[in-house]
Formats: C-alpha cells, structure tokens, sequence
C-alpha cells in the first residue's frame, strides 16, 4: 500500500519553543528537525510492518532546510524537499492512505501547545460555517483525492481536532498543555513525552493505523465551498480584498466562494 505522510514541526515531541525551535534561526532548530525526522522514522517503520509498500513524506515546514533532517531519513521513505509549505505536493489518488505527523491545532485553540493556523497573521479560518486549521484542511484536501487519512500524531488538542472530523483517526498524543487558556505561538506549560516514548508510540500507532486504510472513508466537504479567513489585523484583509471572487466581509475578514476546493 502507497502512504503519503504530511509533517509538521510544532507537534514534535519536545517542542515547545516557536522562536528557538521552529525558525530556521533559532538556536535549537537543528534539535527540533532532528526530533521530527526521528519521530518520521518511527511512523515509517511501524507502517512498514503493518503492510505498507511504498512512504512519501512531505516536509511541510517551510522552505529548505525545512523541518526534517534528510540525511537522517529512513532508507524506505522517501521525501518532497524544496516545495515550500502550500499543500502536499504530489498527493493524488494514487495513494491509499494520508497520514499526519507533528500537527498542533488551529488558532484559537484554549491549551493547546504552538497552535496556529498557517501562519501568524490568520486569526481563523472557516469553511463551510466550519471552523478549520492546517488539520482540516490538509485532511479535506486529501479527501477530494479520494485519499483517507488514517493517523495524527501532535499534542492532545491536535489529536482531539483530527478524531472531530474523522472520529475513527488513529491518534497519538505526544504531548499537552498545561494552560486552560489561549497561548497561540507563545511559549507556555507543556507536559511532554520522552523522545523515546514519542518514537515508540508513533511506531506503534502507524502500525494500527495501517488496519484502518480500508475501513476510514475519506472526509470531504460539500460544494459549493465557501472559505472565510479572519486576519490578526485589517491591513493583511487590505492585501487580499481585491483578489479575484473575494468578498470583504469587515475589516479584518474575507470570504471566497467556489466549487473547486483545492483552489481555494
């Protein structure tokens, strides 16, 4: 069976440090990327013994040099280097399963550790009169492919956002805030697994998931599609309000209507 992993960096075990860890500058990014590709190599393993042919990862954070490490890659997986953090380039229907490693939720999210929604600027995005993140997207985004996602790994606030869209979503939480309040990309109380413990649950949990790549029915939206994206401040709606088929909902807001979902 063909697997296309998603991988992000904020939902790594261990990191709990945007500016330090997350940044291409930060003083601990080389730590971050090499937790990240190690908890990769961990999924990749636990897939391969439950029945997977052939892993593609994409490393989603950013440009080069990215939130993976690739001379640290498994040998059995391959990787999607140099494309940027737009969407998952190469998924199509090709593939019988996605499956999403170190997420962390949407904006807005109360104890969740480094949550965002794409970028700082987005206070919230919406399709549909649903509310949605990287998570959402990327999991729907799979969908009009035909694709099912069958596992996240992130901490327990990301997990909790995967399993309301696809209930049966094999989850592994690695880690989870201690904070019963918004903290965004600030750094706050984090109770973390080990590295080690990280590795060998998500080893375990992509074993399972592989059980589930028949029995998960892939999660779509229904058109036509409407995407609302609420911005942090008024000039960054300026930037996108004359955009083609964009409606100015108020100040910081806008709306594009279509019934294309991958081009929204």
């Amino acid at each position: 069976m063909k697997i296309y992993v998603i991988c992000d960096l904020e939902g790594t075990a261990g990191v709990v440090d945007f500016r330090q860890q997350c940044c291409f500058d930060g003083a601990y990014y080389p730590q971050a990327r090499r937790l990240a590709t190690l908890e990769l190599n961990a999924l990749v393993e636990g897939a391969l013994e439950g029945g997977a042919t052939e892993i593609v990862a994409w490393d989603g954070h950013g440009g080069f040099p990215g939130g993976l490490d690739v001379e640290l890659l498994h040998p059995d997986c391959q990787m999607v280097m140099g494309a940027g953090d737009g969407g998952p380039v190469g998924l199509d229907s090709s593939y019988d399963a996605v499956f999403l490693l170190g997420f962390h939720a949407m904006a807005g999210t109360i104890g969740a550790v480094l949550c965002h929604s794409f970028w700082p600027g987005v206070a919230g995005c919406w399709i549909n009169g649903l509310p949605v993140g990287e998570i959402g997207m990327n999991i729907a985004g799979a969908g009009e492919h035909g694709v099912p996602a069958v596992f996240i790994s992130g901490d327990r606030a990301a997990v909790e956002e995967a399993r309301a869209l696809v209930p049966d979503i094999e989850g592994v939480v690695v880690k989870e805030g201690l904070v019963p309040e918004v903290r965004g990309l600030t750094q706050a109380p984090t109770l973390s697994q080990s590295p080690q413990k990280a590795r060998e649950l998500i080893r375990d949990g992509a074993k399972r998931a592989m059980a589930k790549v028949r029995t998960i029915a892939p999660f779509r939206f229904e058109p036509p599609y409407k995407l609302r994206t609420q911005f942090t401040e008024a000039k960054y709606a300026d930037e996108n309000a004359d955009r083609p088929n964009v409606k100015r909902i108020d100040a910081t807001t806008i709306e594009v209507e279509g019934t294309d979902f991958l081009s929204l």
